[in-house]
């Protein structure tokens, strides 16, 4: 006899913890493991869902040929700048630059100076150069070589032995910290007058990382601040600079407003480009800095710094952006590689940095790629979706409920509250997350109106589907993006901000 189990999958984010939005029945005698239940959501497409309701919407067609793309990695940080450096740079460059591959700070603005001046980042351990970086420096010959930091980022036994591996100089650009040293960087690097000076927080890496292939390919420095303030090295720096613009890098959380409103007095104009979280902000950095068309977008991991750090002074020399990703790709990414319909994908690190999975969902050989691929905007809603919208405000406040379909079944879950919504706007619906994704037409996020279904994937698939709610349009007030929904369990039907981990970049529509 078959028994009911709730299909968690494992490292969803979601407020719902990934509980799918309908209890589904699974024909074992014993409980599930784990490892099952992340596997369960394939188990009941493959027992349970017809052709029909895994069907692509009626406009998202084949799609044309995936984007190409190649992997540079090595067995190591140290490795895989030396492979970045030897598919990019031929013998005889003019400058190599030599970081650290423990730390960030020191190499951030480095990674700019070096994009502007065509040169690699080689990465180094701080009391030991690697042999297989020492192999790529024999093989460069750098008429010169600068090392980014002081001696506790790179020790002065590396320094020395650097001097062998060049006929001219072996320099260092160091500061008192990680803020004088961007000034440093900037100061030995960029003539004053500069058309656009980056600026971002020294506290962490990710935005400085996505900007230092966007300063690299306008040959424009990236200064580093505390996040709350301007250092007097920094301000003294951009004074010399004297930009035309200045851009900060991130959100408020990364860099201030107060910070912002100083640089206006450096600058005739300041911008700032930032998102909800480090991918967001990439994507706006690329969205920004890159026309649609560039020879090549850069992928790397935005949960460390070694690979964007080594592979971004590349992607600014050919003129495309760094694109950091988790471990799936979010909506905000999807749809800039879509804009910007690189000519191929480089993929900086190994598997265990970007997956196999995420350079499928980049290049459009997955599900959501070649919707992406095939995509028109549908036409405008005739108004179901806004009858069901308002139908939905009326159930504000109603307890979620495992398998509910309203207040006489104890309350709703996601799906139920979608499907009682259409009903009474006068279309039924089908019932699971799932089927209702089969069921509705492809709109993407830019094209969504109120009442249009969102959805949220545990791996960026159409087979992860496992939670939806209804778009709600903007808020007055905050601008934001809005849902209708019911949660998960504990919480009741509310109208809450989007949240964009998990998103989907394509919603349904129906009507």
């Amino acid at each position: 006899m078959s028994r009911p189990y709730r299909v968690h999958v494992a490292g969803v984010t979601d407020e719902n913890d990934g509980y799918e939005c309908l209890p589904v029945r699974l024909a074992f005698g014993v409980p599930v493991n784990r490892r099952l239940r992340a596997l369960a959501v394939v188990a009941v497409l493959a027992l349970g869902a017809t052709s029909a309701s895994l069907a692509v919407a009626p406009n998202a067609q084949a799609a044309p040929a995936a984007i190409a793309s190649t992997r540079l990695a090595g067995d190591d940080r140290y490795a895989t700048s030396a492979a970045i450096s030897a598919a990019s740079f031929k013998q005889g460059v003019a400058v190599a630059y030599v970081a650290s591959g423990r730390d960030f700070p020191d190499a951030l603005s480095g990674a700019a100076a070096a994009g502007t001046q065509g040169a690699p980042v080689l990465l180094t351990a701080p009391t030991a150069l690697p042999e297989v970086v020492r192999a790529e420096l024999v093989r460069l010959r750098p008429k010169t070589i600068v090392v980014l930091g002081g001696e506790g980022a790179v020790s002065q036994a590396v320094h020395e032995s650097l001097q062998t591996l060049t006929t001219g100089a072996v320099t260092r650009l160091a500061g008192t910290d990680r803020y004088a040293t961007s000034a440093a960087v900037s100061a030995a690097t960029f003539p004053p007058d500069v058309a656009v000076a980056y600026v971002a927080t020294g506290r962490g890496f990710a935005d400085a990382l996505s900007g230092a292939a966007a300063a690299g390919a306008k040959g424009a420095p990236l200064l580093l601040v505390p996040g709350s303030s301007v250092t007097a090295e920094t301000r003294a720096e951009l004074a010399r600079l004297s930009p035309d613009r200045i851009v900060v890098l991130g959100s408020t959380g990364a860099v201030s407003a107060s910070v912002e409103a100083e640089l206006a007095t450096i600058a005739p104009t300041v911008d700032r480009l930032g998102g909800a979280d480090r991918y967001a902000t990439s994507a706006a950095v690329s969205a920004d800095s890159f026309p649609a068309g560039v020879p090549a977008a850069y992928l790397a991991s935005g949960l460390d710094f070694p690979d964007a750090l080594a592979g971004a002074p590349v992607a600014g020399l050919v003129g495309g952006p760094v694109l950091l990703l988790p471990a799936t790709i979010p909506a905000a990414m999807r749809i800039e590689i879509t804009r910007l319909s690189p000519g191929k994908v480089v993929v900086l690190g190994g598997l265990g940095a970007v997956s196999t999975a995420v350079v499928q969902q980049a290049v459009g050989l997955d599900e959501i790629g070649r919707i992406a691929a095939a995509y028109t905007a549908p036409p405008p809603s005739k108004g179901a979706g806004a009858k069901a919208l308002a139908w939905a405000h009326t159930q504000l406040g109603v307890p979620y409920k495992w398998a509910g379909t309203g207040p006489d079944t104890g309350g709703y879950d996601c799906s139920g509250l979608v499907m009682k919504a259409y009903e009474a706007a006068g279309v039924p619906l089908t019932r699971t997350t799932r089927q209702q994704w089969a069921s509705t037409t492809r709109v993407a996020l830019d094209d969504l109106q109120p009442g249009d279904i969102v959805f949220w994937s545990s791996n960026g698939q159409l087979s992860g589907i496992y939670h939806n709610a209804l778009y709600a349009g903007k808020d007055p007030v905050t601008g934001k993006s809005m849902r209708l929904q019911a949660p998960s369990p504990g919480k009741f039907v509310e109208l809450v901000p989007m949240l964009e981990a998990n998103l989907l970049p394509f919603g349904g529509r129906i009507g």
